[in-house]
């Protein structure tokens, strides 16, 4: 065996062993050994490791693969083991310069956390060094580059954290060089580009650092077709500060472009400026104009064409959204829309319905900007998104004549008459189109004058320089109308469709039609290849075939869009015998993503088997991204299983869902898939996982503050447990309901139910409940106002996971920070506080950071700073309100109302109290009486009244939770 052995994989795969190179011959040995090393520890399927060996494997490729270990054997022992599934990497005691890349960035996350700068970069600069090229630089293979692409990322990722840092520490002058670098290498990076544009304009050379802006701007537009993001622009804006020259006015929002060139549209074009323009701008109310037709008419083509003429020379936003009011996903709430919109604007939404319309109405009511609300179910989705007042134009699009929209002008968007359509067809083919009136005509009538039909058969026939176009109005006539009938005035375009997709190769056939099946429409490379049962690289090909033709779109690089009608015709296609495994495989997919996105609800040992993902993500920030943005298609795909009776699928992805839904503040969505995962655990016919997933679905209930059906749903769980002798899971069901109490505000209950389950933990040797109780426990007892007793119990937990760094131990220690503070121990309370948050965030659990960050204010204020504790606190506050659920902000504003009452502000403070008691309500007792409380503080010289029925309100809730006497005037001075 190799000892003392080092494995180096950032650059060229290179192995050493007492510091001398031990060879790896053979690219296919080279290709196995890199599989092997990014899987250390774990063990590797002989399919996997075919994947990796070969892009095209032979069918002696399994064969061929035990040759290979077993040469790998020979050079590293012992350390190559075969375990039940294939092999395994054994790096006990060697060194990965990966694993030492990552320890040391998390290093270096850590010591900023600490608010140690200098440690920080140093720690950062060590692991960058470890680079020697680029990742596994050498290798083919497309799963090898793809975690090459990842590593990559996390280097990069590193080296803009390190530079944010050095130039927060005056180091510019050394970044320039290196930052000039990187930026050739990556031009497209707007991060990079950013901190080199604030490096050069710190060491006096803005106008170098406003030509590099200009270079990577017409970069961004020109290869990607978008506007610089918000922090490349806010760097270009300090370098015009720091020159003395005015910053030119913002455009917020971007529209996606539109055609190239709008044919057969002249008049309806006009039509729709002119009344667009007609009294907009005038500083009353926004100018809306309503464009509906038939899908597939042009009315999305038609609104951007009008709508970037009419933001020529318009200095406001530029928004837009897909309201999705006509498509297989549910249409978008306006509260959801709003949020959408609001983002565009650089602004955070607020997650109460009312507070957003405000916002909404506040911003655009002196941008003279454009709205284009595309493809909306009706007036009432339209309406909530109508700014009351301003000088902007909003363009709405739907298939259907909505209701009465007051002032609003209509326009109805006919088919192409038969001279538009020829033009259309004309444009999009070549000047045969001329040859033979007559067969155009008849060509454009079987296209039933729609766009989207005419585009693709003009394609087909600019791409057939043999055919005349009478061949073409001879094939479609004999097209088959059987798929899928769209009608206008009696024609079909059925006909152009079925003669896009016989001309097509028969991969390209299989993938279109397959692809009918994805319920979002809007996917992927790596799930189009799961349904095509072909790999990413190719079928990387296979898309960029179906986009030339016009039978898919690619708005955006890497995503594919089929438009409804072509979709719904694809689907059509699907054989029966190919419909059900496509649709398997394809949740097995998102299943495997969703995993590899690391966001788990519960304890590994309880969760459920979940597949091994083919996608990678370079960051746990890529995967929540990632989780954002196809939240709807997660959504679609649980119901999608459950149709299709794959209970299986239906469970994990909801149960997988639950954790990023509370994490991004989508708890109310989430109760949806809460139904459909309880329904497919019955429908399993296994009890005992049924009640993980009642458990489960309970911490949904409990974020939304619906207690009631919290503890339904645990005492379901608790009995199924208790029949089957599961013993365990009764006890850890017991420490969940300490929990529900606390949030209650019966927490003389629940210490005495955490005292008990954890003395029943302890006695049968049951290390998780027995954990879960004791900092519960400890939680209750700080709130109960015995800090000392509740930071021992809480010690004690993390004293037993202390080597297990979870969310969970997190929250814990947030807990202990909290209690520490009113032990009055600053310098402990602050370093548990900082290191919470730091864990917290790389948890992903943004909004528990917010609240510890808020915690960290009140420290810094108590310790005589409160103009700092409020900054902090404000930093908290706009955090937590990014969240959709409103859990933490009534946290957060009472930490923001104590600050403010210290330094006088007691309006403000007034302001905070009682937007707590309009938002919490009845969900969070203990909150309300820290509202009341604070109340009683900030009136007490302005409104003594007042201020003593507020007090009296604080003290009957207080004890009504249990606080003694002592704890009460502690809580109510």
């Amino acid at each position: 065996m190799v000892t003392a052995a080092q494995f180096e994989v950032l650059g060229p795969l290179a192995v050493s062993a007492g510091g001398r190179a031990v060879p790896v011959s053979g690219s296919r040995a080279q290709r196995v050994l890199a599989a092997l090393l990014l899987h250390a520890g774990r063990p590797v399927d002989i399919a996997t490791l075919v994947d990796y060996a070969w892009d095209d494997p032979p069918s002696t490729a399994r064969q061929q693969i035990h040759t290979v270990v077993y040469r790998l054997r020979r050079l590293l022992g012992e350390r190559v083991q075969t375990v039940e599934v294939g092999y395994r990497l054994d790096l006990d005691g060697a060194r990965l310069d990966a694993d030492d890349f990552a320890r040391g960035v998390l290093r270096g996350r850590t010591l900023l956390a600490n608010a140690d700068a200098p440690g920080a970069a140093a720690a950062l600069r060590e692991a960058l060094e470890l680079w020697r090229g680029r990742a596994l630089a050498g290798l083919p293979g497309e799963r090898l580059r793809l975690h090459g692409v990842r590593l990559e990322e996390e280097r990069l990722a590193a080296l803009e954290e390190c530079a944010e840092i050095e130039l927060g520490l005056g180091r510019h002058r050394q970044l320039v060089g290196e930052l000039q670098a990187y930026a050739a290498e990556h031009p497209l990076r707007e991060r990079i580009a950013a901190l080199l544009i604030t490096a050069l304009t710190r060491d006096g050379r803005q106008a170098d650092a406003i030509a590099h802006y200009h270079r990577v701007v017409a970069t961004l537009r020109d290869e990607l077709g978008v506007e610089p993001g918000p922090a490349l622009r806010d760097a270009y804006l300090d370098t015009l500060r720091s020159a003395g020259a005015p910053p030119p006015a913002a455009a917020p929002g971007r529209l996606p472009r539109a055609p190239r060139r709008l044919v057969g549209r002249d008049a309806e074009l006009r039509r729709l400026l002119a009344a667009a323009r007609d009294g907009a701008g005038r500083g009353d109310r926004p100018r809306v104009v309503v464009v509906d037709g038939m899908a597939g008419v042009g009315k999305s083509a038609l609104a951007l064409t009008a709508a970037h003429a009419l933001a020529e020379g318009r200095p406001g936003a530029r928004l837009y959204i897909d309201l999705h009011g006509h498509s297989e996903r549910e249409p978008v709430d306006p509260h959801e829309a709003l949020g959408v919109l609001l983002r565009q604007l650089g602004a955070v939404p607020p997650p109460d319905g009312a507070e957003r319309a405000e916002l909404w109405a506040g911003r655009m009511r002196e941008l003279a900007g454009v709205v284009v609300l595309d493809n909306a179910a009706g007036a009432a989705q339209v309406e909530p998104l109508l700014p009351p007042q301003g000088p902007s134009v909003v363009v709405v699009t739907s298939r259907t004549r909505l209701g009465p929209i007051e002032g609003a002008a209509a326009l109805s968007l006919e088919p192409l008459g038969p001279d538009g359509a020829v033009e259309l067809l004309r444009d999009t083919a070549d000047e045969r189109v001329d040859d033979d009136p007559g067969a155009a005509t008849a060509v454009a009538g079987l296209c039933g004058g729609l766009p989207l039909a005419l585009r693709l058969v003009g394609h087909r026939l600019r791409h057939r320089p043999r055919w005349t176009v009478g061949m073409l109005a001879e094939q479609l006539s004999f097209a088959s109308h059987e798929p899928i009938r769209v009608a206008a005035e009696g024609w079909s375009t059925a006909a152009a469709f079925d003669l896009s997709y016989r001309a097509l190769p028969e991969p390209q056939q299989r993938l279109f039609r397959r692809l009918g099946l994805h319920p979002a429409g809007t996917l992927e490379a790596e799930a189009a290849a799961v349904l095509a049962e072909v790999p990413v690289a190719e079928v990387r090909y296979l898309l960029d075939d179906l986009v030339e033709v016009n039978l898919v779109q690619a708005d955006v690089p890497g995503r594919y869009r089929l438009h409804d009608l072509l979709r719904a015709y694809a689907e059509t296609l699907v054989a029966d015998e190919e419909r059900h495994p496509a649709i398997v495989r394809m949740l097995e997919y998102y299943l495997g993503a969703l995993g590899a996105a690391g966001e788990y609800l519960e304890e590994p040992e309880s969760e459920p088997e979940v597949p091994a993902g083919t996608r990678v993500f370079a960051t746990s920030a890529e995967g929540t991204d990632w989780i954002l943005e196809h939240w709807p298609c997660l959504r679609a795909l649980v119901e999608l299983s459950h149709r299709c009776g794959e209970y299986r699928y239906t469970l994990l992805l909801a149960r997988l869902s639950f954790n990023p839904a509370r994490t991004l503040g989508y708890s109310g969505a989430a109760l949806a898939l809460a139904d459909r995962a309880v329904a497919a655990a019955d429908a399993l016919g296994d009890d005992l996982l049924a009640a993980r997933t009642c458990r489960t679905v309970a911490g949904i209930y409990l974020r939304l503050g619906r207690y009631g059906d919290c503890h339904a749903l645990l005492e379901r769980s608790q009995g199924v447990f208790r029949r089957h002798g599961a013993a365990r899971e009764a006890l850890m069901q017991q420490s969940l309901q300490v929990i529900v109490l606390r949030h209650q505000g019966l927490l003389r209950d629940a210490l005495d139910l955490a005292q008990r389950t954890v003395a029943e933990a302890e006695a049968t040797g049951d290390t998780r409940a027995a954990v879960t109780a004791l900092a519960e426990g400890g939680t209750v007892l700080h709130l109960l106002g015995r800090p000392e007793e509740g930071a021992s119990m809480i010690a004690r937990a993390w004293a037993v996971r202390r080597d297990r760094v979870q969310a969970s131990n997190a929250v814990a220690l947030g807990w202990l920070g909290s209690a520490l503070v009113a032990m009055h121990r600053p310098a402990a309370a602050g370093l548990v506080l900082m290191w919470t948050i730091g864990l917290k965030r790389l948890h992903g659990n943004l909004g528990g950071a917010a609240e510890a960050l808020a915690e960290y204010g009140r420290l810094v204020a108590l310790q005589g700073d409160p103009e700092a504790g409020l900054r902090y606190q404000r930093q908290a506050y706009d955090e937590a309100r990014r969240f959709g659920d409103g859990y933490f902000d009534p946290i957060v504003a009472n930490h923001l109302g104590e600050t403010l009452t210290m330094l006088g502000r007691t309006a403000e403070a007034v302001t905070e109290h009682e937007r707590v008691l309009r938002d919490a309500g009845q969900r969070m007792p203990y909150e309300r009486a820290r509202a009341h409380a604070g109340l009683a503080a900030a009136l007490r010289t302005t409104d003594p009244a007042r201020a003593g029925l507020a007090r009296a309100l604080a003290v009957a809730e207080f004890a009504g939770m249990g606080l003694d006497e002592a704890a009460i005037r502690r809580m109510c001075p």
